[in-house]
């Protein structure tokens, strides 16, 4: 091999020696990859970690933002009203507004949410939530959800505002970023960047220390992140089914498993406060008997025990939410009240600081039976882990020292990412291509990288496609043209 080291003509030809020529190849191989996969992603990766880390502080922005519809006084001996008239106050002040679902107060100095479906409803239809002071049924405002700063970064953090082809290219990002830690702790582990406090050597030496320090906790993001994903969420989805690891199956009901189910699965409505991993279990329906065949179960007909609007046989939400706290869902649950004769009460609550502590229960919605009950101990190992996960993507799963990771390990991708733009800003030749590193000249190398970069691509299968078309791009084309060879190196 023509760059192999010459060996000492006082020291033995060791094994460790013969195999230092093929590990420098192995470090430009994995060093090339590592160049072009920081190309590739950096601009939506430091979306990806700007966004995220703007998301952690959803929760304490938004009770800020809207402290005066959220939060109420009341005198200590007042007494809510009910929560049928509540929603009641909120038809009123919007008249031909489908009603979705009600989320009571937690406590005495919260108010209740309503929240209203536009367009006249249907699936993934926008809704406006409308905040009622629970003591004198004042509608305090409203918020249209779709239309918030929170809600626009998530949507940048999730599709880029662009739908599937957005979602698409933030997983796509984000498996490269998987590969990004792969490839970057080999190379810190290899190279290990001598001292130096300045310069491309101290920058270097930073980029590498940090990416080793962070690197748990980035892939931890990644994994945690990825079943949100269109692709790989729904493969991920499917193997939970296939492996029942997800949700609960009719024989794990408490109540008998002949209940009849609908289409519809519990992802139809998007405030519905459920689990992951629950969202594609089929909704059970109501029977309607002793005559109440074909009423209207919706919200237009729930009123209180006795009161006006209560439909004869139908189950009162204030009842509802009775068999709730019997049922003990956990939290400020949310009761998604029932569409047409055949809907069903959806009651769903946890805990975002402790997945074990979720529930989702189904009421008939006019005998008020159970139609099926599960939580935490009805789902599969990998479905668990999913959870889990979720909180911790999300820093909340251990409180402020979870958030602070979070956050810590999203700036420090953003540093990363601008060190080694300015690195490559630094080394690149000027006028004569991209700078990027040398090809490995020992072709059992390249091919056994790029066998591991497959194996990882199955693993992340946008990121398996992405490789394909850039080998095929490289063989066919820029190995062939002479321009392009030297532009990419």
């Amino acid at each position: 091999m023509t760059n192999a080291p010459s060996l000492s003509k006082d020291r033995p030809d060791t094994g460790t020696d013969r195999a230092r020529p093929s590990r420098n190849q192995l470090y430009k191989a994995l060093w090339r990859w590592h160049f072009y996969a920081g190309l590739l992603v950096t601009p939506l990766l430091v979306l990806l970690a700007v966004t995220g880390a703007i998301y952690l502080f959803k929760p304490a922005y938004e009770n800020w933002v809207y402290k005066d519809l959220r939060t109420v006084h009341a005198a200590e001996q007042a007494k809510p009203m009910p929560l049928a008239q509540q929603v009641d106050a909120v038809r009123e002040a919007n008249p031909g507004a489908t009603i979705q679902s009600v989320t009571p107060p937690s406590d005495r100095e919260h108010s209740t949410m309503v929240t209203l479906a536009a367009d006249g409803g249907g699936p993934w239809a926008p809704t406006v939530s409308v905040y009622v002071n629970p003591y004198d049924g004042k509608v305090l405002g409203s918020v249209d959800n779709g239309k918030t700063f929170m809600q626009n970064v998530r949507e940048l953090h999730g599709n880029l505002l662009s739908g599937d082809v957005g979602d698409r290219l933030m997983e796509l990002t984000a498996s490269w970023a998987a590969i990004l830690t792969f490839t970057g702790l080999y190379l810190w582990w290899r190279a290990r960047p001598r001292r130096g406090r300045s310069g491309r050597r101290g920058l270097r030496r930073w980029h590498a220390t940090v990416g080793a320090a962070v690197s748990v906790f980035l892939l931890a993001l990644i994994a945690t992140g990825l079943p949100w994903t269109g692709i790989w969420g729904q493969q991920l989805q499917k193997v939970i089914t296939a492996t029942k690891q997800g949700t609960p199956s009719a024989e794990d009901y408490k109540v008998s498993s002949k209940v009849p189910s609908t289409a519809d699965h519990l992802t139809s409505n998007p405030d519905t406060s459920v689990p992951w991993a629950a969202e594609k279990i089929q909704v059970p329906t109501s029977k309607a008997g002793g005559g109440h065949e074909g009423h209207e179960g919706h919200a237009g007909h729930m009123g209180s025990h006795g009161g006006s609007g209560d439909a004869p046989g139908s189950l009162s939400i204030e009842r509802a939410v009775a068999l709730a706290h019997h049922e003990r869902v956990p939290g400020a649950f949310t009761v998604t009240l029932p569409q047409g004769p055949k809907g069903v009460y959806t009651i769903s609550g946890k805990s975002e600081a402790d997945p074990a502590k979720q529930r989702t229960v189904f009421l008939d919605q006019y005998s008020g039976k159970v139609l099926a009950s599960y939580g935490w101990p009805q789902y599969g190992l990998l479905s668990k882990l999913v959870e889990e996960g979720i909180a911790l993507h999300q820093g909340e799963r251990f409180g402020l020292p979870n958030l602070l990771v979070a956050l810590g390990t999203c700036l420090a991708v953003i540093g990363m990412a601008l060190s080694g733009v300015v690195m490559w800003w630094r080394r690149r030749p000027t006028g004569k291509g991209l700078g990027a590193p040398r090809r490995a000249q020992d072709t059992r190398v390249t091919r056994g990288v790029a066998l591991i970069m497959l194996v990882l691509g199955v693993a992340m299968p946008l990121a398996g496609i992405s490789m394909l078309v850039i080998l095929a791009l490289d063989w066919l084309l820029i190995r062939r043209i002479a321009p392009l060879r030297r532009f990419f190196g």
